[in-house]
């Protein structure tokens, strides 16, 4: 008897504190505003710049189990207990206002509700779940496999770390809403670029590290599946769109940071809507842009009407001579920022001249070189370092209704100067040093495999000087 006592004991004393929190939640409240699993997409207040014709607007879902965390707004010390998101005794489900009574899983909706004190949830370990809503205050910061959307709100953070893996059979959104300030938006819409600054070599507007990052690694990997990006989503280290289909859409951004390449591979399309931006958040002379598989320009049904831009990094194209910062380390010179094997192509609406634009990146800030402190003489030489690109472009690459911006002499590296002939309607804009074909495109035959050099080959090539210089 004294020992059915003990239990029962037990059980209420892990209850109580779950049923006390239920009481504080306003369940009513939480699930009446517009989150990931029920975006209210009629409520022009929570989503001001629909325009009818993305594709997840359409896409059905069945109703699942909807879990609320428990414990929003309740700050953790060192000291305290863990609250483990594993266990289901910390979520409320939303159909009986009780704790749960089985963990997230990938057919399982999350809210992080709003708060007006900060609070972390942290798994630990790789967790899953359909659709996740990160509200204001909550931060979310795990490994995570998502089928579902996502939408942080402002205020509300999301770091998965280490890998954010985006997967499943239908078309999601990711929102991350810009910053409320207007700063960031205001330079993207603008088209505003920021150079390279000697005073703060790695300030950036853009973040770095986990500042304003939504993971370390970005896998997206849906085969049939669109994922739309909305907002400012950027990760901190390696990108890659493994498979299916990511549209950046209207007016936003999506970017990797360094030393990371941004890779689209064979399988995988990025759609750009309008003002839509690609590419690397800063320069390091190593990483860039990788496009094995297909870009485009808005899509048959969805043309574009204003330029959509790749955003490439500068690497030392100019040769400069730079002083190392370790001891038998030497900064590579040359090298190309951007490759290009696939297909690039836009479709434009009716009477409009939108293209896909590949360029600078319009971001100096120097965050290469990890776990290697810069010299001050670096810096002084990088300051030097005009922002023009290098590209190698495959000769099985697809280019139609394209645009090239910020191009040194020499800045396109072909395996077969007659490659380019199949191009359609290509062009060069007035920040190339030269709109002559015979300027900006250099051979380079090389052995075995096709694709780009390897950072060897890249390293010796003949230093032409008409090449190198402004």
């Amino acid at each position: 008897m004294k020992k059915t006592l003990i239990v029962l004991m037990t059980i209420v004393s892990i209850a109580l504190p779950v049923t006390g929190l239920a009481a504080e939640l306003n369940i009513k409240a939480i699930t009446a505003k517009a989150t990931a699993d029920n975006p209210q997409y009629k409520n022009k207040e929570a989503w001001p710049d629909l325009v009818g014709d993305e594709y997840f607007l359409k896409q059905e879902w069945p109703k699942a189990r909807l879990l609320i965390w428990a414990h929003a707004g309740k700050v953790q010390k060192r000291s305290d207990p863990k609250i483990d998101p594993k266990d289901p005794v910390n979520w409320i489900d939303a159909a009986t206002g009780k704790a749960a009574d089985a963990s997230p899983d990938m057919d399982t909706d999350l809210i992080l509700p709003d708060s007006d004190v900060q609070y972390r949830v942290t798994p630990g370990r790789l967790f899953a779940c359909r659709h996740l809503t990160v509200g204001s205050n909550a931060n979310y910061r795990a490994s995570v496999k998502i089928f579902g959307n996502v939408w942080i709100r402002p205020g509300g953070k999301f770091y998965a770390y280490r890998s954010l893996m985006l997967l499943g059979t239908r078309d999601t959104f990711f929102r991350k809403d810009w910053p409320e300030d207007g700063v960031l938006k205001k330079l993207h819409d603008t088209g505003a670029r920021t150079p390279f600054v000697r005073a703060k070599p790695k300030a950036s507007p853009w973040g770095a590290g986990e500042k304003m990052a939504v993971s370390h690694f970005f896998n997206h990997n849906k085969e049939d599946a669109s994922t739309e990006i909305l907002g400012y989503v950027r990760n901190r280290d390696e990108f890659a769109n493994k498979s299916g289909t990511i549209i950046v859409g209207r007016g936003s951004r999506l970017m990797c940071g360094t030393p990371a390449w941004f890779k689209v591979l064979e399988a995988g399309t990025i759609v750009l809507m309008d003002g839509a931006v690609i590419g690397k958040s800063a320069n390091e002379f190593v990483y860039g842009v990788d496009i094995q598989g297909t870009i485009t320009g808005g899509t048959p049904d969805r043309p574009l009407k204003r330029d959509a831009r790749i955003g490439v990094p500068y690497h030392n194209w100019m040769h400069l001579t730079f002083e190392p910062e370790i001891k038998n380390h030497k900064p590579q010179t040359g090298g190309i920022s951007g490759s290009f094997s696939g297909k690039i192509t836009c479709y434009p609406a009716l009477n409009s001249d939108a293209r896909v634009v590949i360029g600078w990146s319009g971001i100096g800030a120097w965050r290469g070189y990890r776990g290697r402190g810069m010299t001050e003489s670096f810096f002084d030489t990088y300051a030097k370092l005009q922002p023009k690109i290098t590209l190698w472009i495959g000769e099985k690459a697809e280019l139609e209704n394209v645009r090239f911006e910020d191009l040194h002499r020499g800045g396109i590296i072909l395996p077969d100067a007659n490659a380019s002939k199949s191009w359609k309607n290509v062009t060069f804009g007035d920040g190339c040093l030269s709109k002559d074909p015979n300027d900006i495109f250099r051979e380079f035959k090389k052995k075995g495999h096709q694709g780009p050099p390897n950072l060897r080959e890249q390293s010796n090539w003949p230093v032409v000087k008409e090449y190198i210089s402004m």
